[in-house]
């Protein structure tokens, strides 16, 4: 591929797994939150496709807290397998995204956010990984996940890099709706 760029029109938002009990065991939860929810808004703003999952919710429970508000009106997609790509659910509605590009966010890095990483560059999908808004409960599991799903193809970038490259150029009004995220 010789285009490698996201856009507004080619890119979907997939967040995985940002739940209450999963969050808490996390060393880094406030800064993976906070990348995740620029991410969230910024693509709400943008209108791209976003969508959330929860593992075992009776389980692990809701979305955390500090993601309520960005994640308002979004449906979480339940699932009990590892990768997003086991439910038919999200399946479903990422076929009807129809985006090509996928950027993930969410936890654990080394478990489900890698599974479905893995799953949908199987399935053909660019795939680019928020490493600032994704983690494990240990670092060296985190860091693995992001080396190999490079080796494997996927593209490691930052939420705030995201979001740049969907935006493309400033003094749009779309980029004054999100320039308050990232000061």
């Amino acid at each position: 591929m010789s285009d490698w760029r996201m856009t507004t029109q080619n890119t979907a938002l997939v967040v995985i797994d940002v739940q209450e009990k999963l969050m808490a065991a996390m060393a880094h939860r406030a800064e993976v939150v906070t990348a995740a929810n620029k991410l969230i808004r910024a693509a709400r703003i943008l209108e791209l496709p976003t969508l959330l999952t929860v593992q075992y919710v009776k389980g692990l429970g809701p979305v955390c807290a500090e993601l309520a508000e960005a994640t308002a009106g979004l449906t979480p997609l339940e699932k009990m397998t590892f990768s997003c790509g086991g439910a038919d659910a999200f399946t479903r509605a990422l076929q009807a995204a129809g985006r090509q590009r996928i950027i993930l966010c969410g936890v654990e890095a080394h478990v489900c956010v890698q599974q479905t990483a893995l799953d949908l560059l199987a399935g053909g999908h660019t795939v680019y990984l928020a490493a600032d808004a994704v983690c494990s409960r240990r670092d060296t599991d985190c860091a693995a996940a992001l080396a190999r799903l490079r080796d494997q193809g996927a593209v490691v970038t930052t939420a705030e890099a995201a979001v740049y490259e969907w935006l493309r150029e400033a003094g749009t009004p779309q980029f004054k709706q999100v320039l308050p995220l990232f000061k």
